[in-house]
């Protein structure tokens, strides 16, 4: 059988990777097209002619996977279509809609090999375990096998299917992750609802061996370009044994500059190891500036003190790093906001990252605003396009934060700029603003990568123009 992949990212997606290698290596034809718009992807299944057409999305994608798959099933009635990842994992409602006739939830690798199997064969797919699918309007989500424990068992990710893309191929900085799963509770995060869906959740954290990823690696570099190494795992640094032996593997046998994401509260022998290492950017999560909401409305279980003492450890061990805030949050008032650019400002963080914070379906702290009258509903109108897109909360001060985000970056860098940039916090959010922090999102961009000039300006052609699509709050 052939199987389609189809997004609208340019971006490599691991899940797809992983899913293509297991079909692969059971005797399935496997293609994966980017398809930025809904006649694209329809093109792509015109051309490829697959049995089976796959849509791997986070809540951001959402609309356009709905919008795609249902422009594929009204002109290919035949193609039988299927969504994962972890917003349809969470949300297998959405085989109730028309446009996708099963949804898995979960981990996809096996799922899809034997309903592609049995597709193949004619045979009945009713009972293929992870699936969500509609019977006579009805919901029947059938039940989720086990984690797969033992990842080394997994293919290597198939990235031939992303690389037929100069775009992506040529990219100097290639995607990695050494394990799956996070075992903390954010309330903003999708990790704990994710987890608690699997018979054996206890599993849930996992690691690749050392030699498995040095493997990869070396793999990857023997056939594409590649000058730095990116780490997404979501806790880098949390197994600190298996950390120790990769990195020395590491060390050995790649010598490359990597990026990779911590914990704040992190000890100096681990800030040490990765700078002995290669680590060129650390990134940390610091999400707001007031402790308490962030351990009370965000659990995310880290105190100032933990970090102030990180920032200082990456400064003295000369890592470059970059902060990860959340503006927006419920609740939210001028003053919280401020206190976030204020922690900041005081960590002397050389580069920051600063998203709207975006009401997720099924989470946690999406419930909470709801409950507190700040969102009336969520729905496929209310998620932005991005993680710096609108705002949709009911926030006393939505606008004014709005525009503080765009902002953050050179205020945060340069406090003195607050003379000029805070007064303009008062204006209604334009395009210029949106501009602006559009500057200053390529300029950190390029500041924790170091890519090339001409890179920068591939990356606007293909996928940052997408962020120029919003300027302002809806509520």
């Amino acid at each position: 059988m052939r199987v389609l992949f189809v997004q609208n990212i340019w971006r490599e997606y691991f899940g797809v990777m992983y899913m293509a290698a297991g079909l692969r290596a059971a005797g399935h034809d496997v293609e994966i097209r980017v398809a930025p718009t809904v006649a694209g992807a329809v093109r792509a299944v015109r051309e490829t002619r697959p049995g089976l057409v796959g849509f791997s999305f986070t809540n951001c994608e959402q609309q356009y996977a709905l919008r795609a798959a249902a422009a594929i099933k009204q002109a290919f009635p035949e193609a039988v279509t299927i969504a994962g990842g972890p917003h349809p994992t969470l949300h297998p409602e959405l085989a109730l809609r028309g446009c996708f006739d099963f949804v898995c939830r979960g981990e996809g690798e096996q799922t899809i090999v034997e309903l592609a199997d049995r597709l193949d064969h004619h045979a009945d797919v009713s009972d293929v375990r992870n699936l969500a699918f509609a019977r006579n309007r009805e919901l029947i989500a059938n039940p989720v096998r086990p984690l797969i424990e033992d990842l080394g068992a997994l293919p290597h990710p198939w990235r031939d299917g992303y690389y037929r893309y100069a775009f992506l191929r040529n990219n100097p900085v290639k995607f990695f992750f050494t394990g799956r799963g996070c075992p903390f509770g954010c309330t903003f995060c999708f990790n704990r609802a994710f987890r608690d869906i699997y018979p054996n959740k206890n599993e849930y954290v996992r690691h690749f061996s050392p030699e498995r990823i040095v493997a990869e690696i070396e793999e990857v570099r023997a056939r594409w370009p590649v000058r730095v190494i990116r780490f997404e795992d979501d806790v880098f640094a949390m197994n600190k044994p298996w950390l120790r032996r990769f990195l020395t593997l590491y060390a050995e046998r790649i010598r490359l500059p990597y990026l990779c994401y911590l914990r704040a509260g992190e000890s100096e022998e681990t800030i040490q190891l990765l700078a002995d290492t290669g680590c060129r950017t650390a990134l940390f999560g610091v999400e707001t500036g007031d402790e308490a909401r962030r351990n009370q409305l965000l659990c995310k279980g880290v105190t100032n003190e933990q970090i102030e003492q990180t920032a200082a450890l990456l400064r003295k061990h000369r890592i470059h790093f970059f902060t990860s805030n959340i503006l927006a949050l419920p609740g939210e008032h001028w003053a919280d906001a401020l206190a976030t650019l204020r922690l900041n400002q005081r960590l002397r963080a050389p580069d920051v990252w600063c998203s709207i914070f975006q009401p997720y379906a099924g989470l946690p702290i999406t419930e909470q605003a709801i409950r507190d009258g700040l969102l009336a509903r969520v729905d496929d109108d209310v998620i932005g396009a991005n993680t710096f897109a609108d705002n949709a909360l009911r926030n006393p001060d939505a606008e004014r934060i709005f525009n503080l985000h765009k902002f953050f970056y050179p205020l945060a860098r340069w406090p003195r700029l607050e003379k000029i940039l805070l007064p303009l916090t008062r204006w209604k959010p334009n395009r210029l603003f949106h501009y602006f922090w559009l500057i200053f999102y390529v300029h950190s961009y390029r500041q924790h990568t170091g890519v090339s000039r001409r890179r920068i300006a591939l990356e606007g052609l293909f996928w940052f123009r997408q962020f120029l699509s919003t300027t302002g709050t809806r509520r």
